[in-house]
């Protein structure tokens, strides 16, 4: 009989010696805890984020102021009679106002232009609010308990507003863009009328006489 044992022996122990080899060559190629190599694979492992993370703050509007000095002319249609006209006349920080309808209402209106908001007050409890957009004014107009809201757009001379005095006698005029006059004429005794022809020359004929009338600007007293 064939003997085999020692020959079986010896190839378990050299089977056994092969896996330890390949397990030993394994973790030689395994970077240690702490090795530059260990650091560097780490470090590639963990990218920090460097994009800019997106703006969600909305941006503030702003508003802009009323110029220095300016001119707006408006009509505002009303229900009954003819539509009222609407001049405004800023200076700094004082603006006038003058409404009229050609014939017999009319009111003038002062106070403070403040930033871009208007806040006029005239007789007979008469209240003007407004708002300047960068372009135009809008707002409201109170006259005889009534409102209307308005939108004046800027005007450059000879449009603007006008007005004449003499002997208690007033005219005022408005001339929109399109150099349209509107204007009411007050008496002494507190009458009102239709104005005189105001011609592009800002003159106008007044009891006979050739008169010119004064363009009126946000800081004049002249109502």
């Amino acid at each position: 009989m064939k003997r085999s044992g020692p020959w079986l022996t010896l190839a378990a122990v050299a089977a056994l010696g092969a896996v330890l080899l390949v397990v030993n060559m394994s973790k030689e190629a395994e970077p240690a805890a702490g090795s530059p190599t260990s650091a560097a694979n780490a470090a590639s492992a963990v990218t920090p984020n460097t994009e800019t993370p997106p703006n969600t703050e909305t941006p503030q509007s702003t508003t802009e102021a009323f110029p220095t000095q300016a001119d707006y002319v408006g009509t505002i249609p009303v229900s009954t009679g003819a539509p009222i006209t609407l001049a405004i006349a800023v200076e700094g920080d004082k603006a006038i106002a003058y409404a009229c309808d050609g014939d017999a209402v009319e009111s003038w209106l002062r106070g403070a232009a403040l930033g871009a908001t208007l806040q006029l007050d005239g007789k007979s409890e008469a209240r003007l609010d407004g708002r300047y957009d960068g372009t135009t004014v809008t707002g409201t107009l109170s006259l005889g308990g009534t409102q209307w809201d308005f939108t004046a757009t800027p005007v450059d001379e000879p449009a603007g507003l006008y007005v004449y005095r003499s002997g208690g006698v007033r005219q005022s005029w408005i001339v929109d863009a399109n150099g349209v006059v509107t204007g009411v004429q007050r008496g002494a005794d507190g009458t009102r009328s239709p104005a005189p022809v105001l011609s592009p020359d800002a003159t106008a004929t007044v009891d006979g006489e050739t008169v010119t009338a004064r363009r009126v600007s946000g800081g004049d007293d002249a109502h």
